[in-house]
């Protein structure tokens, strides 16, 4: 991903769980828009990154149901690449790869928004 902030030093914001709790809202906004819903503790208490993933897995699985088409659209709102989707998808990991992707992008999102406002 071309972004003005490595992924390594995201991962440090990781440690503060005010931007921990707010990485998790702009993810329920984003899939909220295509009725994916998170249980309420995603909500209401950060969350270690292992479970933001798992949840963000069960998600991605539900939405891959419906087909690539709605998927592609989901990763259009997060503001995912597509050729870093594309590059994922032979991978045997690749729910596992695109969720931490997915984190990293709406965790940049909320980074930016702390930064410049």
């Amino acid at each position: 991903m071309n972004s003005a902030i490595p992924y390594q030093e995201i991962k440090i914001y990781f440690d503060n769980s005010a931007f921990v709790l707010k990485t998790q809202h702009q993810l329920i906004k984003d899939f909220g828009a295509y009725r994916l819903f998170f249980d309420e503790p995603f909500s209401q208490e950060p969350l270690p990154k292992e479970e933001i993933l798992g949840a963000i897995e069960e998600q991605l699985t539900e939405i891959m149901k419906d087909g690539e088409t709605r998927l592609m659209q989901l990763l259009y709102t997060i503001d995912l690449p597509e050729q870093e989707f594309l590059a994922l998808t032979s991978e045997p990991d690749f729910l596992t790869q695109l969720s931490d992707k997915i984190l990293y992008r709406e965790a940049y999102k909320v980074y930016l928004r702390l930064r410049f406002s």
